[in-house]
């Protein structure tokens, strides 16, 4: 569908706060579904405001009140460094809007659910990019998985394993948990950690370690967790910033079969593989359709349709707590060295209010040595 063909008044008005390198790939999904407009962006840097403007036809505001006050958009994308997000999208939902919250969606768990505790008040939603879940590869699989068409889960592996050079640390926001909130358990491998549980539902148990090997950072560059979910299945996960062959994958072998996607920062239908059990059929050949990536157009794209035909979007902020759980407690067992349980995580547990626990970073430093 073209802009010209949706009749006036029927375009999402949209805008995006943080011009960095991810912002562009929110606007051009946008302007992908032909159907809506975006009318503002904020940076605190005003060049690269101007530059984003300038590339994507759209108007600079100095600040997120004055592009609320002047504009009114219906969505907000928030592409900002994760700090920051939670007060972000807390002033958003005050004006009776919606946000997109950019991965991961806060540092924390208290200041999910004081984002939470806005969106019940106000008249928008938040909804968080996990644009792995809306690939036709991972609609396919979490249809057959939860129908039981491809047997029940019993032990999956979830990797992601991935480089970045000491310079990536440059900016002075990366690297601290002030700025990052984490290593890459958080802010790289969390896309798999969110494909992996909703794909096997809630989990239970997590033992985990994470070291600094290398890199340049106040937390871990290398993290690991066993893992026990509520239906008993098991699962190890791997997060690293230290591997020069990158790979993302997930493998879950089933009574019936395994089932495996292996990809880097996006996957398509080529990507997933199913291997059945001796004499069992193959119902994952039988669902294929239409391919759909897992990128950026395939999230917002859904998420445009459904906020224009009133339709729940799922991939909503209450959705994606157990991923924020699952991260809590995976910095919570490494740095303790003892096992957390998901119902441990409630508000008056240590690492509820930051993912370091608010020890003093000498006594981290110490802790992520290996």
């Amino acid at each position: 569908m073209t802009a010209e063909q949706v009749a006036p008044g029927n375009l999402l008005k949209v805008a995006v706060v943080g011009a960095g390198g991810i912002s562009h790939r929110h606007a051009e999904s946008y302007a992908s579904t032909g159907r809506t407009e975006l009318v503002g962006v904020v940076d605190t840097v005003a060049e690269k405001a101007q530059t984003f403007a300038e590339k994507h036809g759209t108007r600079v505001y100095p600040s997120v009140t004055e592009l609320l006050a002047a504009e009114a958009p219906d969505l907000v994308s928030v592409t900002t460094p994760p700090g920051s997000h939670a007060a972000i999208a807390i002033e958003v939902l005050a004006a009776g809007k919606s946000v997109l919250l950019e991965k991961p969606p806060v540092l924390s768990l208290a200041e999910m659910d004081a984002v939470a505790a806005a969106e019940r008040t106000s008249a928008g939603s938040v909804y968080v990019v996990f644009q792995h879940r809306h690939g036709s590869g991972a609609v396919r699989a979490a249809d057959l998985l939860g129908s039981g068409a491809l047997g029940t889960p019993q032990v999956a592996v979830c990797e992601t394993l991935w480089f970045r050079p000491r310079g990536y640390f440059a900016p002075e926001w990366r690297g601290t948990w002030v700025g990052e909130g984490g290593g890459p358990t958080l802010g790289h491998g969390i896309h798999q950690i969110d494909l992996l549980l909703h794909l096997l539902g809630p989990w239970r148990t997590i033992n985990a370690t994470a070291v600094r090997l290398d890199r340049p950072v106040e937390f871990e560059d290398v993290s690991t967790a066993s893992v026990i979910f509520e239906s008993n299945a098991v699962a190890t996960v791997i997060n690293s910033l230290l591997s020069p062959r990158e790979l993302s994958r997930i493998r879950i072998d089933t009574t019936e079969g395994t089932l495996e996607v292996n990809h880097l920062y996006g996957y398509s239908d080529a990507d997933w593989t199913y291997s059945p059990a001796p004499e069992q059929g193959d119902p994952w050949t039988a669902s294929a359709g239409e391919d759909m990536p897992s990128n950026h157009e395939a999230q917002l794209g859904r998420l445009v349709d459904d906020l224009l035909t009133g339709q729940k979007h799922d991939t909503t902020l209450a959705a994606t707590r157990p991923t924020m759980e699952f991260v809590t407690a995976l910095y919570a067992s490494a740095l303790t060295g003892r096992s957390v349980h998901r119902a441990d995580l409630t508000p008056d547990h240590p690492f509820y209010r930051a993912l370091n626990g608010g020890l003093p970073q000498t006594e981290l430093s110490e802790a992520f040595t290996p």
